[in-house]
């Protein structure tokens, strides 16, 4: 394996190997699973990996600028991002005083209006969370806990709105199919019908959540 990569193990019965959006490798496997064992399921999956990484390297190329922080996404438009002396969102830039600030900057600036329209798509859903709220998640989108609060992460907010709008749908299936059965996918699809493009739109943006 010309890659470096990470090996958690565990109780687990397989091995597995996940590739994240920022091209770190890591396998999963059980406590006696030897070394060259790992290297052999590797070089089994090594034309998936390499796909994989040659499709992540192709996004990060892409989105260089917003890396190195020196630009933002706000609703799928990619603005300057200036580090200043105050906390605002305008047509031309993002300012901001520290990365740190970024959530409720856009909280404050975003969530009144994405909260009307999780609201509308409730009352046409006929799907009604206990709450609605956002974090500042590093691995999802959204959440959906057992008693049905729903809570975004506030990077969602720098994307399309099409695609918050099919995260919103995904979170309120949730509230009547708590897991990703055919029955819950067949619930998104009443209302998202052309949802698996979208889910792949939404994954060219899955570096944002490990960003900030």
């Amino acid at each position: 394996m010309k890659y470096k990569y990470e090996v958690i193990r565990s109780a687990r019965k397989s091995i597995s190997v996940s590739v994240s959006s920022s091209n770190k490798i890591t396998v999963r496997c059980p406590w006696g699973v030897r070394p060259e064992q790992i290297e052999s399921f590797l070089d089994l999956k090594a034309d998936w990996i390499e796909k994989v990484i040659l499709n992540n390297s192709k996004k990060l190329a892409v989105n260089d600028d917003v890396i190195e922080l020196r630009e933002i996404y706000v609703e799928g438009r990619r603005l300057p991002l200036v580090f200043g002396d105050k906390d605002e969102i305008t047509a031309e830039r993002v300012c901001v005083k520290n990365v740190s600030r970024l959530c409720k900057l856009f909280e404050r600036h975003c969530f009144p209006e994405f909260l009307a329209r999780v609201n509308a798509y409730a009352e046409k859903a006929m799907l009604y969370p206990a709450s609605v709220g956002v974090k500042d998640y590093k691995g999802r989108w959204g959440c959906c806990d057992a008693k049905n609060n729903l809570i975004f992460n506030y990077k969602l907010f720098m994307l399309p709105r099409h695609i918050q709008d099919y995260v919103i749908i995904h979170e309120l299936c949730h509230t009547l199919c708590h897991n990703h059965s055919p029955a819950f996918w067949k619930l998104v699809s009443d209302f998202v019908p052309d949802y698996k493009k979208v889910r792949g739109e939404l994954r060219n943006y899955d570096f944002l959540t490990a960003l900030y």
